[in-house]
């Protein structure tokens, strides 16, 4: 076991894809990704996915967990039963995957179609049918819930501070929509583990993570600027990717929480 002075700074729920973020002190590990953690997703007519690279008025609606999915926009809320949705399958693709959802509810996709200003569906996914993300090392696959391709992000918050340090200006961690913020001492320490230990929970880093043109979004105002992708591109750049953070698979489920220390094995 490698001794790695490092744990948990922050944990954060996204759970419908592209929009609000959740923090939370305490969450369930589970191989697809944080329990609620992008169980949700807007889709157009076609199944496809919808986030902020398209729209990113997106950021500006919020989320909170209470005994429902409560939604935000405007000064309007809206609540869904976490366990609700309707008899209407669609097939929905989010990169290269496709998984068939249920769309939640027509009252509620009109909801969110009234405030986008265009035809859409939110859609839920379910136990009844599974995505996996085909791995480059460690396991053969993984499930994964609708998240861009890996079930967990993680983040030191070194990575962070070197990062605000090159900006000239304080980088927030929303910016990269991240699962898990380390408090780590070594600028991107987090690229170089394997194996780890978190709460009950095992985990194995798979590859850094590319960016984005998301990561220049405000997620206060949804307002897009040049930073800090522009500074990331001088000094995190391999072949034609921006990395910053570590694409992550569990291992082994179970809990994590604020202030767990990390156990790296490999």
């Amino acid at each position: 076991m490698n001794t790695v002075n490092a744990s948990i700074k922050s944990i954060h729920i996204y759970p419908i894809k592209g929009m609000g973020g959740i923090d939370v002190d305490s969450a369930r590990v589970l191989e697809r990704g944080l329990e609620y953690d992008r169980r949700w997703m807007l889709v157009d007519e076609k199944g496809n996915f919808i986030t902020q690279r398209t729209d990113a008025r997106l950021a500006l609606f919020g989320c909170k967990l209470t005994q429902f999915l409560e939604v935000a926009y405007n000064g309007e809320i809206i609540k869904i039963d976490k366990e609700e949705y309707s008899e209407v399958k669609m097939q929905t693709t989010v990169w290269e995957s496709e998984v068939v959802a249920y769309e939640v509810s027509l009252e509620v996709s009109d909801w969110f179609a009234t405030r986008i200003g265009f035809p859409c569906h939110l859609v839920r996914m379910v136990d009844e049918f599974d995505r996996y993300k085909e791995l480059i090392k460690g396991p053969v696959r993984t499930k994964v819930s609708f998240a861009d391709g890996y079930p967990y992000l993680i983040i030191g918050s070194a990575s962070l501070t070197g990062l605000s340090k090159q900006v000239g200006d304080v980088v927030p961690s929303n910016r990269f929509r991240a699962n898990i913020v380390l408090d780590t001492i070594v600028p991107h320490e987090e690229d170089s583990w394997d194996t780890f230990e978190l709460g009950t929970a095992k985990f194995e880093v798979i590859k850094p993570c590319a960016r984005c043109n998301v990561v220049n979004i405000d997620q206060s105002n949804g307002l897009v600027h040049k930073e800090p992708l522009k500074t990331l591109s001088k000094y995190r750049k391999v072949g034609n990717r921006v990395n910053f953070g570590a694409n992550t698979i569990c291992l082994e489920e179970g809990r994590i929480n604020v202030g767990d220390k990390i156990k790296v094995l490999i």
